[in-house]
């Protein structure tokens, strides 16, 4: 098994090729054991996947004459879909974790991504992006929504780091939302300044044309953009407004860090009056298409608003726990019906059951008690599943997160007879996954149809 694991983290050319053959672009039909289907475990259940890489028909017998492939000991999921990662940061790990100086913060750990920003050229940048693209797809991710921001190269070129994020991604065989990020400030009213400067996507009229140019070079199959902007802090509020109205005409997701560490906040309220959310909720169309990352410090009141609209919340818990962003109202979210779905971010580690995992634990912590998001049934792991599948694929604007005809055929499997899932039953599979497992429990993963892990 180990050896096995070791395999799938090798630079991936050979793989690729290997996952080409296994989807030879016809209709094949899948029997696992089981399939989780809408918050449950299903025997005997067929999934067909058809030639566009798309499920087909999912039942007991489907009709019509395909190859069987029989997954025995395997349960079959929807793939995990990681809503918010800053791929090229895979290569920080490590770094910053010193305190010669006392406790550090998010603004000391800041430093630290500088400098290894300042170093990175288009090949330097690609090759971080498939080391973490490659580790996520291990891990069960098929689609990331990449929160991407380092643009220009050291003489200020703005164009190959962008192609060299997707051609990664392209290679490993992941699907990739490109979230193209706005930035233009270093804190609010600020110039850029020292690694900031490569972050730089000038005014609305010169992101847009650098967007156009963008998206000509995305693989149809299992590329898409949107127009996005870091924050606040990192971008004037009248072009937030002006990128987001393009960005809703246009029929994409908005993604932005909201919240995250309470001076961002202090500051906002200084410049601006508001606070951050409080500004989008007041001044923002805000819908379903609308996704706010982190909100760890959100008030009440403007969560409610936000949640109310149809905005997603992405939950980045190992991120926030590495950096000591502090612990966001989950179940405050909940409870108003909010969506949330989780992302690597910083990807120090990438291992989607352990971030549901924590974002359950954490509020144990808060509130002292177990199951503190327990449905209304009583169970917790229907609910973070759905924050690892089908809400991240909202989020991301993707048609994935559910094993359902016409949906996208994204799907992992999970190894039935690991050592960490003995005892199992129908019942507590889905507990025992999100709170006895981990990545090693990954057996094989399709990607539009098209197996690339396996």
């Amino acid at each position: 098994m180990a050896e096995r694991r070791e395999a799938l983290l090798q630079p991936s050319g050979h793989r690729t090729a290997d996952a080409a053959s296994a989807g030879s672009g016809t209709a094949v039909i899948l029997e696992p054991d089981l399939v989780w289907v809408d918050g449950r475990f299903i025997p005997g259940t067929q999934i067909e996947l058809l030639a566009d890489g798309r499920v087909g028909q999912v039942g007991v017998r489907i009709a019509g004459v395909r190859p069987v492939e029989r997954l025995k000991g395997r349960a079959m999921l929807p793939g995990f879909v990681n809503a918010h990662s800053h791929a090229f940061q895979v290569g920080l790990r490590g770094q910053g974790e010193v305190f010669p100086a006392g406790a550090g913060s998010f603004w000391s750990w800041r430093e630290a991504m500088y400098a290894l920003v300042e170093s990175l050229d288009a090949e330097a940048l690609k090759a971080l992006s498939r080391r973490a693209f490659r580790e996520m797809l291990a891990a069960g991710i098929t689609a990331v929504g990449e929160f991407h921001y380092v643009h220009r190269d050291a003489s200020g070129r703005w164009r190959d780091l962008d192609e060299a994020v997707l051609e990664a991604a392209r290679e490993e065989g992941i699907r990739i939302v490109l979230l193209q990020c706005a930035y233009r400030t270093g804190a609010i009213g600020q110039p850029l300044r020292g690694g900031q400067v490569r972050f730089d996507t000038g005014g609305v009229d010169a992101y847009l044309e650098a967007f156009a140019r963008l998206s000509a070079a995305l693989d149809p199959r299992t590329q898409s953009a949107s127009i996005v902007c870091h924050s606040v802090r990192a971008v004037p509020w009248q072009e937030v407004r002006a990128l987001h109205q393009e960005c809703r005409r246009r029929g994409g997701v908005f993604h932005m860090h909201v919240e995250e560490v309470l001076p961002e906040i202090e500051d906002c309220l200084e410049h601006y009056g508001r606070r951050p959310m409080q500004m989008i909720v007041e001044d923002l169309e805000v819908d379903d298409r609308f996704t706010a990352v982190h909100c760890t410090h959100t008030a009440p009141e403007d969560l409610r608003r936000f949640i109310g609209a149809g905005g997603t919340v992405c939950l980045c818990p190992l991120t926030e726990g590495n950096l000591g962003d502090g612990i966001p109202d989950v179940r405050g979210i909940l409870a108003q019906g909010g969506r949330v779905a989780f992302g690597s971010d910083l990807n120090s580690r990438l291992c989607p059951l352990e971030e549901l995992r924590w974002i359950e634990y954490v509020q144990h912590l808060v509130h002292r008690e177990r199951g503190a998001l327990r449905d209304d049934d009583g169970l917790v792991a229907p609910r973070l599943l759905a924050m690892g599948t089908l809400h991240g694929a909202k989020a991301l604007g993707l048609e994935a997160g559910r094993i359902a005809p016409g949906r996208l055929a994204d799907l992992v499997s999970i190894d039935l007879e690991h050592p960490t899932l003995e005892g199992w039953s129908r019942e507590t599979l889905g507990d025992a996954l999100i709170f006895g497992t981990g990545n090693s429990v990954i057996r094989e993963v399709w990607v539009g149809g098209r197996r690339v892990v396996g």
